[in-house]
């Protein structure tokens, strides 16, 4: 797929059809508000204000882009400005994590090998699953940088499709291997920073989160973690002493068929080879996007509320009080 380009001001913008068959349609307008007049004054406002914004020197204006601001933001124009800005400052000052993301490098390969995160696809709801098993990651080869970065290249390629903007997603975390190296490997400022991007900056409507099979030591440094984060989505998250468990809120046949479900692992992993594969230009064209950093001081928590009062409805992540509630034997 070729990228899109990133002229802040193009000579003409080009027409946005909905892409998405009626029960995504549905979830736009019952969840979101989006309707075709709302979406098109929307799309013209965020537009207007990159064209004007002058530390934005390059972005990509079409519609799909766009949309996954003002999809979280549920169509808050001014909001999804803000949260544009702080994605677009978010991509420069923590290049480490999203600049040069190449499913051609050896690292990637590996990765999806080791498959410590892996897209199951898409549940009755529409939502996107996916399936987090950091045991699986090697500490050994990787740090957590690398993980961020394999996180970020998985959201990008499903971003483009639009899916996960209108019906958010649903991680499961498998925690069965997570061991204290596992765990070693983030700092505390590493956590802050990363959970205040998820909350703050990174687009994504998380509309559940499972925790399954979580070890004993593990539960304080996951209170410790989450408790960076806003409690918006307390509710939505679920811990889990086994995947019998899980089931009863997971549809087991979306689970890789070595845990109960239909497709088996291997498959996964070609699915998700395939889909960075097609995505690469348009992911790699993400870097060519820039803003004036020097005119942005702190953001997250620090920017002010507007932007995260204005859209946060729950679709961020964080929780403390569920890790609590657990006895994890």
């Amino acid at each position: 797929m070729e990228a899109p380009g990133v002229e802040k001001h193009p000579p003409s913008y080009q027409d946005y059809r909905f892409p998405l068959s009626d029960l995504y349609r549905t979830i736009a307008e019952q969840e979101l508000h989006e309707s075709d007049e709302i979406r098109e004054q929307a799309l013209n406002q965020v537009r207007e204000w990159i064209v004007k914004n002058p530390a934005i020197r390059r972005c990509r204006t079409d519609g799909s882009f766009l949309l996954r601001f003002l999809r979280v933001r549920k169509f808050n124009h001014v909001a999804a400005c803000e949260n544009l800005e702080r994605y677009l400052v978010l991509r420069q000052r923590f290049a480490g994590w999203f600049q040069k993301l190449d499913v051609s490098e050896a690292w990637v390969d590996e990765m999806i090998d080791d498959w410590p995160i892996l897209p199951l696809g898409y549940d009755e709801r529409g939502r996107l699953v996916i399936m987090i098993k950091m045991g699986n990651f090697n500490v050994e080869r990787f740090n957590n940088v690398d993980q961020i970065r394999m996180m970020m290249m998985v959201l990008e390629s499903y971003y483009e499709e639009e899916k996960m903007q209108v019906a958010g997603c649903v991680f499961v975390f498998e925690d069965t291997g997570l061991t204290m190296s596992h765990v070693a490997q983030w700092s505390l400022t590493d956590i802050k920073n990363f959970i205040d991007a998820v909350n703050h900056t990174i687009p994504m409507r998380i509309k559940e989160v499972h925790a399954v099979n979580l070890p004993r030591y593990a539960v304080a440094v996951a209170e410790l973690c989450l408790g960076f984060a806003s409690s918006k989505l307390k509710t939505r998250v679920h811990c889990h002493r086994s995947m019998d468990s899980l089931t009863k809120m997971v549809a087991q046949s979306i689970l890789p068929k070595e845990y109960g479900g239909e497709v088996p692992l291997a498959e996964f992993k070609i699915q998700l080879r395939k889909r960075l594969t097609e995505s690469r230009d348009i992911i790699l064209g993400l870097d060519q996007m820039e803003v004036d950093q020097s005119k942005y001081g702190l953001f997250g928590k620090d920017a002010g509320s507007s932007a995260s009062d204005a859209g946060d409805s729950g679709d961020t992540f964080g929780v403390v009080g569920s890790f609590r509630k657990l006895n994890v034997d």
